[in-house]
């Protein structure tokens, strides 16, 4: 089906957005990225009844009213849109958040997550399509135990498309195996991606709450999230941050709970920067995985009785930085 999204007040077009194609239970089942002047294209996976929803960052989402397909058919929908922005109402730094939810921050709280999810849904789309050329600069760095002095470092700039740089092995593994997986010589650290954060598994085994920040002066809103109290397995807790004025997202940083061996640290963990492209797309626009570099060691008390215990003598961070972006044509859309 083809159509257009316009402004209901003026009938002037409405682009940088994406329009999201529901089903009769209102699970989405397509979404496009609209042009400058409103025009989408989708595609149905099947006949039947649907929706169409029209998502912009800052503006309150808006579904249209229900029609059906016919096998075959080609329909042209023009959707008519009431741009009514989201307030996204500072909020104070909380306490330790529990599922035990406060039903007076909902409305706030849901508010924030689905400006996050219009984001994260969008980025995951915009990585599927593979419409864009990536330049980024991938790195390895060794640290000690203090983070300030840099032992090793490897670098290498890629050009061309390439899959997620920052991607997750699917949600539900993770739900039955957590985040950090030990082999026999090694530990694998695992961070919740785009699609993770949106998987009902997530959502499911995640308590969510509202913080607040201010950085270099600006204001930022907090979702914040840790694992059920009765989650065992190792685990991510931590924040998306989002733009309290414009409601976009900027950053997603973590940290891990239940590390092996009982090391607390919270440095070890995770941070991945958003960006969104003036055309509406969104992309990762940098990453950082900080994974620990453990050691055993041995604690002699006075009485000559030993204790074996795991420490912390180090840090291997694997992220990096995108660069440029070209589209497919080669015209560079990114830095402006």
């Amino acid at each position: 089906m083809a159509g257009q999204v316009v402004d209901a007040a003026t009938a002037a077009p409405v682009g940088e957005g994406f329009v999201v194609l529901l089903d009769e239970q209102g699970r989405e089942v397509a979404r496009t990225l609209t042009a400058a002047d409103g025009r989408f294209l989708l595609r149905a996976p099947r006949p039947g009844p649907y929706r169409l929803r029209s998502e912009r960052i800052g503006y309150v989402a808006f579904v249209g009213p229900p029609f059906t397909l016919a096998v075959d058919q080609t329909l042209t929908r023009q959707l008519a849109v009431t741009a009514l922005a989201v307030q996204l109402a500072a909020v104070e730094v909380t306490g330790r958040t529990t599922c035990r939810l406060d039903p007076d921050r909902a409305e706030r709280r849901e508010a924030v997550w689905e400006e996050a999810r219009k984001a994260l849904a969008a980025a995951a789309w915009t990585e599927s399509q593979g419409i864009y050329q990536y330049r980024t600069v991938a790195f390895e760095r060794d640290w000690d135990e203090s983070r300030s002095v840099m032992r090793a470092q490897l670098s290498d700039t890629l050009f061309g498309h390439a899959r997620a740089p920052f991607a997750s092995v699917p949600a539900p593994e993770l739900a039955g195996h957590g985040y950090i997986v030990a082999a026999a010589e090694s530990i694998a650290y695992y961070g919740p991606d785009a699609v993770v954060l949106q998987d009902s598994t997530f959502l499911a085994s995640h308590c969510f709450g509202l913080v607040g920040r201010s950085v270099r002066g600006v204001q930022q809103v907090g979702l914040s999230f840790q694992p059920e109290p009765r989650r065992r397995l190792p685990d991510v807790r931590g924040v998306l941050w989002l733009d309290e004025a414009t409601a976009e997202l900027r950053s997603l940083e973590f940290s891990y709970t239940r590390v092996p061996e009982g090391v607390t640290d919270e440095r070890i963990g995770g941070t991945v920067e958003y960006l969104r492209m003036p055309s509406g797309a969104w992309i990762i626009r940098r990453w950082e995985l900080r994974m620990p570099r453990l050691a055993a060691q041995t604690i002699t008390s006075g009485y000559g009785a030993s204790q074996r215990r795991v420490v912390v003598r180090g840090f291997r961070d694997a992220g990096g930085e995108v660069l440029e972006i070209r589209a497919l044509d080669g015209r560079r859309v990114y830095p402006p």
